[in-house]
């Protein structure tokens, strides 16, 4: 791995981590994909892709954050039940096939769907939600003085249930889910999308990997040798030793391609690049999951 191929890999993983977390994203689409490259076990794949969903998330939403990009009052009702839901999601098994093309499928529709040309400044589906070039906070805008619990938070919890369940279900962190949905009834504009997004992820996948840990104990029980008895004793799996080994090789890469596209998206970019890098992010994604 540490030839001119593992470089290669390496750069790869830089280049996802940046791209993703420049909207907020932690990767896990991205970190799948080249994982099943080099024919890594399944289940082996989804614990790295969430713990590195959780490095570049968290620094992400931390530079989103101190940009002035989180709106508290929209996550609160999406986390609410996203976090039992996708802890959930991580205790139960699927096959790859079913997902795979099901999610990409749903991907290459969010991609039609945000850079469809909008003639309205109202969302046709949800007509109290704000327009895209409206106040900075568009959500609490249309929430003012109407009480924490009402129409917009009640969707708001049923649409992070339903990711929160996909998240933990397909081991990723459900931003890449979320986004799409946040743009297209227009309650943020990109970088709240990023922020919020990254926080989501960031939740989700301490949740589904809590459940994929319950339900593939790292620790296995083997026969000891005590003086003249045998007896129990315990052992690492060789599954996440695996796991393990393939962490200490990305995670330097991933942190600073997360660094630095968080970073560059929470300052650098405008709202129009943001859209456009988004969009290439979910066809990505889409692709890979396709074929």
């Amino acid at each position: 791995m540490f030839g001119l191929g593992g470089l290669l890999w390496l750069g790869l993983f830089f280049l996802v981590a940046f791209l993703y977390s420049a909207v907020g994203h932690g990767g896990a689409s991205g970190y799948l994909a080249l994982l099943s490259l080099h024919e890594i076990a399944p289940e082996c794949m989804k614990p790295i892709a969430l713990v590195l969903n959780l490095l570049v998330s968290g620094i992400a939403f931390i530079q989103f954050y101190r940009q002035g990009h989180f709106l508290w009052r929209l996550f609160l009702p999406i986390a609410l039940f996203s976090v039992p839901m996708a802890y959930w999601g991580g205790l139960t098994p699927l096959k790859d096939i079913w997902y795979q093309r099901g999610l990409g499928i749903f991907l290459l529709v969010s991609v039609v769907i945000m850079l469809w040309p909008r003639r309205s400044e109202t969302s046709i589906l949800f007509p109290f939600s704000a327009s895209d070039s409206g106040a900075s906070d568009t959500f609490d805008s249309v929430n003012n003085g109407r009480g924490w619990w009402n129409k917009e938070t009640g969707i708001a919890a049923f649409m992070g249930a339903i990711i929160g369940y996909v998240s933990g279900l397909l081991g990723i962190g459900g931003g890449i889910l979320l986004s799409p949905v946040l743009l297209m009834i227009r309650w943020t504009q990109q970088k709240q999308t990023a922020a919020i997004s990254a926080a989501f992820i960031f939740v989700n996948s301490a949740s589904g990997l809590l459940g994929f840990v319950q339900q593939h104990t790292p620790w296995v029980i083997t026969s000891q040798k005590t003086g003249d008895v045998m007896g129990p004793g315990m052992a690492v799996d060789a599954g996440w030793y695996i796991v393990a080994m393939i962490l200490c090789y990305l995670i330097l890469p991933v942190l600073l391609g997360g660094f630095m596209g968080s970073w560059y998206g929470a300052k650098k970019f405008n709202q129009t690049v943001m859209k456009y890098i988004l969009c290439a992010v979910l066809l990505i994604a889409a692709i890979k999951l396709l074929l």
